[in-house]
């Protein structure tokens, strides 16, 4: 984006009665004033206008999307009521020396010894059973480990209403851990936007970081949206046996 461009944006932001930007409805509403009446400042940008004033909305949009498949695909692997082979061959074990994250189907197989269990054998990476087992803890699939020598077996968790209680406990876990990761692209886009202002006016940088931090909390909707129906369906009275 030139810095013409720039400049005619910022004197049509500052020319009374004419919006720089098309919009759709007013929203950030402020503090109460006392009047009884909440003080309304910015307007919605459309993603065509945001995508042009600020360079960050592009990349912080993908990386959101990304965020949210990245939920859908630990609900489908970690969060189920009967667990598969899957969640555990793509479990993510961090290995020294460089704290590497590896799955763990690359370490060794997993084989499923009856519907009631599974098995690890770690023969040839048996100086990696600590981080496997941290792993597994860690994972919110709900698996008590117990290890034989250098076998490590995985029953899995009968569906009682604790176990259904449990899962829903690390669903919300899970998806906690998407809005910080959400937020933390926020804060690095909105530390990028305050270093343009030299470049841009002070009007112009609060409204597209208000813009930046709208699209944010509609994220964070869809992720809560998505926790609360997987809690729902987990907890539902339906599935009980």
């Amino acid at each position: 984006m030139s810095i013409s461009f720039l400049f005619r944006r910022v004197a049509m932001l500052q020319q009374p009665h004419i919006h720089a930007f098309s919009t759709s409805v007013v929203l950030f509403k402020g503090k109460n004033t006392g009047g009884g009446k909440l003080k309304t400042s910015k307007h919605i940008l459309s993603d065509a206008d945001l995508s042009a004033s600020s360079s960050d909305w592009l990349s912080l949009k993908a990386q959101y999307d990304k965020l949210l498949i990245e939920l859908h695909e630990l609900y489908s692997k970690q969060i189920q009521l009967r667990t598969s082979s899957l969640a555990f061959e793509e479990l993510s074990v961090i290995l020294p020396p460089n704290n590497k994250a590896h799955q763990l189907k690359e370490l060794t197989q997993i084989i499923q010894k009856s519907p009631q269990m599974f098995m690890i054998d770690m023969t040839r990476h048996a100086q990696y059973i600590p981080n496997v087992l941290e792993a597994i803890h860690k994972s919110g699939l709900n698996v008590n480990p117990q290890q034989d020598g250098t076998t490590l077996y995985l029953p899995t968790p009968k569906v009682t209403r604790e176990h259904r209680e449990e899962l829903a406990k690390n669903a919300k876990k899970l998806a906690d851990q998407i809005v910080v990761k959400m937020r933390e692209a926020y804060s690095k886009a909105h530390r990028n936007l305050k270093k343009q202002e030299k470049s841009l006016s002070h009007d112009l940088i609060v409204d597209l970081d208000a813009n930046l931090k709208h699209r944010l909390d509609g994220y964070i909707a869809q992720v809560e949206k998505i926790r609360s129906e997987k809690q729902k369906d987990l907890l539902d009275s339906t599935f009980h046996k």
